[in-house]
């Protein structure tokens, strides 16, 4: 498991992070571990007017694109405490109702059953020291774990701050409390129904077969403890009744939330919302939202914990996607409005009845920063698809179309599992065991980038010139003894990678299953890798592909020539150098007379040039505010 994956797990907020309504206030910190984040993040400083073509981008907009995808959680966590509410208001007023009809049953003499329940506010709270435990286990188990980790860059890591993290792990305890609390007398109509949708009986019986082991467990431990304190003999304090497991916790809080979603009227930016609104929440459907979220009062949350960086790609993505619109629309290819959204149904109809499916294809597998945003591309990737059709069909004669056949060598590197042994120099702008962008980090890292270079440049000649004259000594035979050794240029690159090479892992925990290392760096030495694989180690993806107009992972994968070095090259953390050692063919190439196969192709060279399409009409646009960027893997 990726280290960040065991992180969250370990910590614990689950799918459900996130949870209370605008009005709510903050739950008071067991400690206060907030770090002055002035020095690396900007407050209000959005990088002033930004326009493309005359059309102005809003500060709405890019705080909107902000909290939709890297400060999600802010949102997330006040639309889940509003799911909270509503079935807490439903199940105090519903209280009278029940009761009266409990006891006209009962009054017949038939059996009405146990007794409603009557529901306060209180009932649902979480005391502070249910809290205060609850977190010190969920630190504790973690940090025991990893000893040596700093706590609040891990923290900072998967949950932003620390108040962010004591927040949400308070409001998970108060979801479950609301729709999955450990005695299933209390569980509402809906969890059962979300419960059977899933699995019929089965988690239900699971659950309450764990629950009833766990009360037998404790109430043995608790007689033990108790015999051992009337002999005089405890020392201990008494035990506590044991945790349903977190992991699978988790997944029936998904479950249930998903569940609550689906009938629920959410509304955002792909639903046509104003710039100013996030989103909306009607539990009833009446047309009349029980909430609403204003992007500038979630700002004030968030504001603090964005940094330059995001504040950067939020720009140049609201800036390319407009370039695009622009030209899509002048050429006459935009496609229409209900063309867009009949072919987003499209998607999502391939997921069934899964209402967060196109959310693990847009945010998991293309890495999107949110839905929204991945809404907002579609449109303009299947227009340009649609504008293209000819360049992508067979000619007369048959085959594939030139664009295709040119395409598919690259196709079948990615597709087919080629495979590249590479070694990577990071110079990161990114300080990993804090977990900080560090200020002129990209500029510092360029400047080393191109020391080190010249340094393996200036081992080059020593190398060839020392390599020259010991050859014409040994031809002459005489002894030849130099001053100095050179250095074999691949010994030098890997005494570089060692010295200086900024890639991070973390250490292996000390508790626990170690785990795979797959996922770890190693300084660079990344072994052979699939180019998906190469991607994911240097923390790029589809939307960075985008974003960037090309990949790091592109330029040393296809181009970069075995054993030479190639770089400084731009990537997503600082700057790079890169040497290839070895290559492997795909092992299973794409079949071109597989119309299945065809369709891949084609939708690889629609979307591989599309990022061209977008890239020349962002260079090409009256652009007013954007800061000058270097593609990811070019020099310059």
């Amino acid at each position: 498991m990726h280290f960040l994956l065991s992180l969250a797990a370990s910590l614990s907020l689950g799918a459900t992070a996130g949870f209370a309504q605008d009005a709510a206030p903050a739950p008071t910190p067991v400690q206060d571990q907030t770090t002055d984040l002035r020095e690396v993040y900007p407050g209000d400083d959005l990088g002033g007017p930004l326009s493309v073509g005359g059309t102005e981008i809003t500060e709405h907009e890019i705080k909107r694109y902000l909290i939709y995808g890297p400060c999600r959680s802010a949102m997330e966590w006040r639309r889940i405490n509003a799911i909270c509410e509503d079935e807490i208001n439903r199940r105090i007023a519903s209280y009278e109702d029940e009761l009266a009809v409990w006891e006209a049953i009962a009054s017949t003499g038939a059996d009405a059953g146990p007794k409603p329940f009557k529901y306060t506010r209180e009932w649902f709270e979480i005391s502070d020291e249910e809290f205060a435990q609850h977190l010190e286990d969920k630190m504790g188990k973690f940090f025991r774990r990893y000893p040596t980790l700093d706590k609040e860059a891990e923290i900072r890591r998967a949950y932003r701050s620390a108040d962010w993290y004591q927040r949400e792990l308070r409001q998970e305890m108060f979801f479950d409390r609301v729709f999955v609390p450990d005695d299933q007398t209390h569980w509402p109509d809906l969890t059962y129904e979300a419960m059977r949708e899933e699995a019929g009986e089965i988690l239900i019986d699971d659950f309450k077969e764990s629950f009833e082991r766990r009360k037998a467990n404790y109430a043995s431990a608790m007689a033990e403890w108790q015999a051992q304190k009337d002999a005089g003999e405890i020392v201990s304090d008494p035990p506590r009744m044991g945790q349903e497991d977190s992991m699978y916790r988790s997944i029936l809080r998904q479950i249930v939330r998903d569940a609550v979603l689906g009938v629920t009227e959410c509304k955002s930016s792909i639903d046509g919302l104003p710039p100013e609104i996030l989103c909306t929440m009607d539990f009833d459907w009446d047309g009349n939202p029980e909430l609403a979220l204003h992007v500038d009062a979630i700002w004030e949350d968030v504001k603090p914990l964005v940094s330059r960086v995001e504040i950067e790609q939020a720009r140049r993505f609201l800036a390319l996607m407009e370039a695009t619109r622009q030209r899509l629309a002048g050429e006459g290819k935009m496609i229409s409005d209900e063309e867009a959204a009949e072919h987003m149904e499209e998607i999502r109809s391939k997921f069934g009845s899964n209402v967060f499916g196109i959310a693990q294809m847009a945010v998991g597998a293309h890495q999107f920063p949110s839905v929204e945003a991945y809404a907002a591309y579609m449109p303009l990737l299947e227009s340009f698809r649609r504008s293209r059709e000819a360049d992508m069909a067979s000619p007369p004669e048959g085959g594939l179309a030139p664009a295709l056949r040119e395409h598919l060598p690259i196709a079948n590197q990615v597709m087919g599992l080629a495979k590249v042994e590479a070694e990577v120099i990071m110079l990161s702008a990114f300080d990993y065991p804090s977990c900080r962008w560090v200020e002129d980090g990209f500029e510092q890292a360029k400047a080393k980038a191109d020391w080190l270079k010249s340094e393996i440049e200036k081992n080059g000649v020593e190398y060839a010139e020392y390599r020259k004259k010991r050859m014409e000594a040994a031809a002459e035979g005489t002894e030849f003894k130099p001053e100095t050794e050179a250095m074999e240029p691949h010994d030098f690159w890997s005494r570089l990678v060692d010295e200086h090479s900024d890639f991070w892992d973390p250490p292996p925990p000390l508790e626990g299953r170690p785990g795979s290392d797959h996922a770890y760096r190693k300084l660079g030495r990344f072994g052979e890798r699939t180019r998906n694989d190469m991607r994911s180690l240097l923390t790029e993806s589809p939307f960075l592909n985008f974003l960037n107009g090309g990949l790091l992972t592109d330029a040393v994968f296809f181009k970069t020539p075995i054993g030479s070095v190639a770089g400084p090259m731009r990537g997503p953390q600082g700057w790079y150098l890169a040497k290839v050692v070895k290559r492997t063919p795909p092992i299973r190439p794409l079949n071109v007379n597989d119309e299945r196969h065809v369709e891949l192709l084609q939708d690889d060279w629609a979307r591989i040039a599309f990022i061209e399409y977008a890239h020349e009409a962002l260079d090409q646009a009256e652009v007013n505010g954007l800061t000058s960027w270097v593609r990811f893997g070019n020099a310059e």
